[in-house]
């Protein structure tokens, strides 16, 4: 196979992310789109351009043998059906975050794909991007010493309908904040800090009533090897703030989405200050990339860069979360 010919589930703005960031690589094209809303898959492909066939019924796209690949991005609650429909159709998956809304779905995700012998990828692009790209690599050199204290803060403010999405705005079919949106900074915090073994959380809604769950949450979790971290999220804030600290044996770091910039110190320098144009300087843009690894491990039958079990933990995290909140006690991992 010298070019994997893709399908895109899904004619929403992720959709078409992802699908501009597969056209940048020259061994994967999209070919088909479905979405089950009137209209929508083929205004997906008209815009996308090229020969692109459009569905209103995912099993037309599906039922192609030309297509190797698919793309999952749809609402939240659709992810598992459509990634095991996907995976028994012999096709490999890319499935955008939250890979799930609970750990069960998430593990019926996973054993769809080894039974089916397809590859599974998941998109937690935040890893890619600036600059947690920057700083990752940095943390991996070893330059700061062992890290083993992170704390993050991405809270907005109230999304009600605006956003024009009814899904949003349910716990059954979205998840809430920790899945929606801070599936990334879980999944950044277990780069840092490696797998969880408990987590604490207080969780309310205080000030979005279009919602049926919570608007605000701390969580506090607790890593192998003693590493302690903490999530600030929701979408309540009257001002929104985005940031976060990241503490460890040799060195702290320090960033702001606000300033657009990322403060260091390694013991016995001096403070430095970095832009988040030049940590992301030299990296592949974060779509691009997450779509080239998904095609090149297709291709060389490797394994995907961002695994199955990647957004499984971020998802146990997120289910915890809502565990400990409502029975008010640490819930240990895994579920």
């Amino acid at each position: 196979m010298d070019q994997i010919r893709v399908g895109l589930i899904g004619g929403g703005g992720m959709a078409k992310s992802l699908a501009r960031g597969l056209a940048e690589v020259k061994d994967a094209r999209i070919v088909a789109v479905a979405d089950a809303a009137e209209g929508v898959a083929q205004a997906a492909a008209e815009e996308l351009g090229g020969e692109i066939e459009a569905f209103t019924d995912v099993r037309e796209l599906l039922g192609r043998d030309e297509i190797g690949a698919v793309i999952v991005a749809v609402p939240n609650y659709l992810h598992a059906e459509m990634t095991m429909r996907a995976a028994e159709a012999g096709k490999h998956v890319f499935c955008e975050k939250p890979m799930a809304l609970n750990v069960a779905d998430a593990r019926s995700m996973i054993d769809a794909c080894e039974s089916a012998g397809v590859k599974l990828m998941i998109g937690q692009v935040l890893r890619y991007g600036s600059p947690a790209a920057w700083i990752l690599d940095h943390i991996r050199s070893g330059e700061f010493g062992e890290p083993f204290g992170m704390q993050v803060t991405r809270i907005g403010g109230a999304w009600g309908g605006q956003y024009g999405q009814p899904w949003r705005l349910k716990r059954e079919t979205c998840g809430g904040p920790l899945y929606e949106i801070n599936a990334h900074e879980i999944d950044l915090m277990r780069q840092v800090l490696g797998d969880a073994v408990s987590v604490y959380a207080a969780m309310n809604n205080f000030v979005t009533p279009q919602v049926d769950y919570e608007d605000y949450a701390q969580v506090t979790v607790n890593f192998q090897g003693g590493g302690i971290g903490s999530l600030l999220g929701g979408h309540s804030a009257k001002m929104g703030a985005y940031d976060g600290k990241i503490f460890l044996t040799r060195g702290t770091i320090l960033f702001s989405h606000r300033l657009k910039e990322v403060h260091w110190l390694i013991e016995g320098g001096e403070p430095q200050v970095t832009t988040y144009e030049q940590a992301g300087a030299g990296y592949e843009p974060g779509v691009q990339r997450e779509m080239r690894e998904f095609a090149e491990a297709i291709l060389d039958d490797t394994d995907v860069t961002i695994p199955g079990i990647d957004g499984l933990r971020a998802i146990e995290i997120a289910q915890a979360a809502g565990i400990s909140a409502a029975s008010n006690r640490v819930v240990a991992l895994p579920l």
